[in-house]
């Protein structure tokens, strides 16, 4: 997490402290018809609305949604380039061609996008996901890609990233993918402990140098 921003694959990095107890509510029947998903006290959601995760129940997971919410997850882009890359300008061209990935990625069944979604205290998205289905071209492997996972600083700490984490294992078994990858920055100690503790080993080493 070279071309364009899509293929610069950025899980964000924080640590997660695991937190024993259940996560609320089911998965929601995606072959019902078309419904609102509410619980007591909290803001609607238009089906489908995944589960609801984070502590009392007040954060739903859900599909991502083009109007309600690229802004802010093109928004979002900007502290998690600066953590990863301190050198690299954030401009407006990188932002503008991040956002035509974003939405190139919303027209391929091969991705995935799911936020995060606030329920009384806002009402906002405070977090994101996006996953892809990837096919070597030359063993014709297929492999999950965790692309980029992004949780609001105000809500780090409730285990929200390994929430998401979770959600992506099963997304990728009902598509038959049993092998899952991802990018991290070797100095953001941070992200490479959240990912170890949620079963991500080393397997490949990039290396570089400065002539």
């Amino acid at each position: 997490m070279k071309s364009l921003p899509w293929r610069l694959r950025f899980p964000s990095r924080w640590p997660e402290r695991k937190v024993p107890g259940p996560r609320a509510a089911p998965v929601v029947d995606e072959s019902a018809p078309a419904r609102v998903v509410a619980m007591p006290g909290l803001r609607a959601l238009p089906r489908p609305a995944l589960r609801w995760v984070g502590n009392g129940g007040k954060i739903a997971l859900r599909p991502f949604e083009w109007n309600a919410d690229a802004d802010a997850i093109c928004q979002w882009q900007i502290e998690t380039y600066a953590l990863n890359f301190p050198d690299f300008h954030f401009n407006e061209a990188f932002a503008s061609a991040f956002r035509h990935d974003l939405r190139r990625a919303i027209l391929d069944d091969q991705h995935g996008i799911f936020v995060l979604d606030e329920g009384p205290s806002g009402g906002k998205s405070c977090g994101f996901i996006w996953l892809v289905v990837c096919q070597n071209s030359w063993t014709n492997e297929r492999y999950g890609y965790i692309n980029n996972l992004y949780v609001a600083p105000e809500k780090r700490g409730q285990e929200l990233a390994g929430a998401l984490l979770d959600f992506s294992n099963e997304w990728f078994k009902t598509r038959r993918i049993s092998k899952l990858r991802l990018t991290v920055t070797a100095s953001n100690s941070a992200a490479c402990r959240l990912y170890e503790k949620n079963g991500y080993s080393v397997t490949r080493l990039e290396m570089e140098k400065d002539i």
